[in-house]
């Protein structure tokens, strides 16, 4: 082989090896960066000022007020804002796996024929800026079954586009108001609660109290002779009804302003606590407005009981301020009353209709004959 032979082979393999490793260099970074659905959203996330949720069954409007998240649809109720951000980055880093198919008769198999469609699964979610202009619209539909998954997989189609693609992210999000909301109203524990008064209009008032801390459930209150009450629980169980109590709806309380409560139910504490809860109708709904308030005359133990009232109160401090994780210090029953009040006193709420069926009762059906019998078998 001549020279210059050779030297056209060795520069020929020189070019060849240099060209694979470049190739070997850039083949990771190709494979590793796939496209995201919306590359250009993890930068404009601090744009979004709506986002929409719609299904067939429900639909769930989030609108930033005054960068306040609120639930447009639960009248501008605050929503939780990590629910919201964490919403804006699972959709920004959700990535493109495949297209699948642009056949419009075979979106009702993978869920996105879009929300229009009787009996569609397809989940439609929009989010805007504050101009209205649209950073993500994109259908939601199936979730891909496997069980080697490390990351959730669905089949999406950008609205108004053809073609749908299979993707890498969670998309799994909630299409009911009340799931982007704290749903928590109140928690007073039974322990502490130590009188119940139910007040109805043309009603014998039903009254169920302990006479000390020793008491672990509530009695019932001037029974006529010849009664006794129906049970034990179905008396004390009035003492459970500000315990972990979550709503169920919210509304705005000037929906109520002017009218005339159906019943007036009173709870107070051995620490002064009072609870008032005005029952009303709109509608086929009953709604409760809450107000707190402190009698230091209805006081049978310390005003600060650490304790109980820290149960109370852990939540809300955590709510209000992330950083009082800790251990809080002795609070007030005055403090517990105010810190309510700023929670409760701008909204009604429907709660769980087991309570609602309790503060229903009447007096009678507290109530039952002696068993006669009975008396003169233990006498």
């Amino acid at each position: 082989m001549s020279s210059r032979k050779l030297i056209i082979v060795i520069v020929t393999i020189a070019v060849a090896v240099a060209a694979w490793k470049i190739t070997l260099q850039k083949a990771p970074e190709t494979e590793f960066i796939a496209d995201r659905l919306y590359p250009e959203l993890f930068d404009r996330i601090n744009d979004a000022a709506r986002i929409s949720i719609k299904t067939v069954e429900n639909e769930t409007d989030l609108v930033r007020i005054d960068n306040q998240w609120v639930v447009e649809n639960l009248d501008n109720f605050p929503s939780e804002f990590a629910t919201v951000k964490s919403t804006l980055l699972r959709l920004a880093e959700v990535i493109v796996i495949e297209q699948k198919t642009s056949k419009p008769e075979f979106y009702q198999k993978i869920g996105v024929a879009g929300t229009e469609q009787q009996g569609s699964n397809s989940m439609l979610l929009v989010v805007e800026d504050v101009n209205g202009d649209k950073l993500v619209q994109i259908l939601i539909g199936n979730e891909r079954s496997g069980n080697n998954l490390d990351t959730p997989n669905y089949y999406v189609r950008k609205a108004h586009g053809a073609v749908a693609l299979l993707v890498e992210g969670n998309l799994g999000f909630d299409d009911e108001p009340s799931k982007w909301v704290d749903t928590d109203i109140v928690n007073i524990a039974a322990k502490r609660v130590q009188k119940v008064t139910v007040n109805r209009p043309d009603e014998k008032i039903i009254v169920a109290s302990k006479k000390s801390h020793t008491d672990s459930v509530l009695s019932l209150e001037d029974i006529p002779p010849g009664f006794v009450s129906v049970s034990r629980a179905s008396v004390s169980a009035y003492g459970g009804l500000l315990l972990n109590l979550k709503f169920e709806d919210v509304a705005a309380a000037a929906k109520v302003d002017g009218l005339t409560p159906k019943a007036v139910t009173e709870v107070q504490t051995f620490d002064g606590l009072v609870a008032s809860l005005e029952q009303f109708e709109i509608g086929e709904n009953e709604y409760m407005r809450f107000r707190f308030a402190f009698d230091p005359d209805i006081v049978i133990a310390p005003q600060v009981v650490p304790d109980a009232v820290a149960a109370t109160l852990d939540s809300l401090n955590k709510k209000n301020d992330p950083s009082s994780a800790e251990k809080p210090e002795e609070v007030s029953v005055e403090d517990e009353k105010n810190l309510l009040n700023a929670k409760v006193s701008n909204w009604i709420y429907q709660i769980p209709s087991y309570k609602v069926r309790l503060l229903n009762k009447t007096f009678d059906e507290l109530i039952k004959p002696e068993d006669k019998e009975k008396i003169a078998d233990e006498t």
